[in-house]
Formats: C-alpha cells, sequence, structure tokens
C-alpha cells in the first residue's frame, strides 16, 4: 500500500538549510516511507513519545508520525541530533 507523505511547514524549513548531501539523502529516505513506512532503520520512540518513529542520517533524525487508517506518513521534524530534537514535538 501506498502511504500518502506530508511535510510540516517546519521540516520543510529544516531540509532547505541542511548541507547538500545530507538534504539528498534525507529526501530519498522520506521518500521511501512512502513505500515502507516501518524500514528496519526506523525506530519507534518510548513513553509518551510512542506515537512518533525516528530514523537517523548520520547526526541527523528524520521524525515522524504514521497514520494507518488514513495511509499518510508526516514528518515532523528534520534536525541534527541534539537535546532539543525531541522537545515540544507537535
Amino acid at each position: 500500500m501506498l502511504y500518502r507523505l506530508r511535510l510540516s511547514k517546519e521540516a520543510q524549513r529544516q531540509i532547505e538549510h541542511l548541507p547538500g548531501h545530507i538534504r539528498q539523502r534525507i529526501r530519498q529516505t522520506i521518500a521511501e516511507l512512502a513505500y515502507d513506512p516501518r524500514p528496519a532503520a526506523a525506530k519507534q520512540m518510548e513513553d509518551d513519545l510512542s506515537e512518533y518513529y525516528r530514523i537517523r542520517i548520520e547526526n541527523y533524525r528524520v521524525i515522524y508520525t504514521i497514520n494507518d487508517d488514513i495511509v499518510l506518513v508526516e514528518i515532523v521534524r528534520v534536525m541534527k541530533r541534539t537535546p532539543k530534537t525531541y522537545t515540544r514535538l507537535p
């Protein structure tokens, strides 16, 4: 089943400001989520953030949610791993 992809405005801005080689890898990874929203590299977050998944690409993280009912993957954040990466997720 093919999932629709939606990027938050925050994620779009963050991707635009990434270095070129990382930007390409992240865009490719996001495109692949439409075919497999739970790839082997994805980890489901724990506790209060269990609705979110994350994928590591070098020092960067792609954080997203999956809604199987409406067949949607929403990318909520793309940023370098810092203590702020996982705070205040929508």
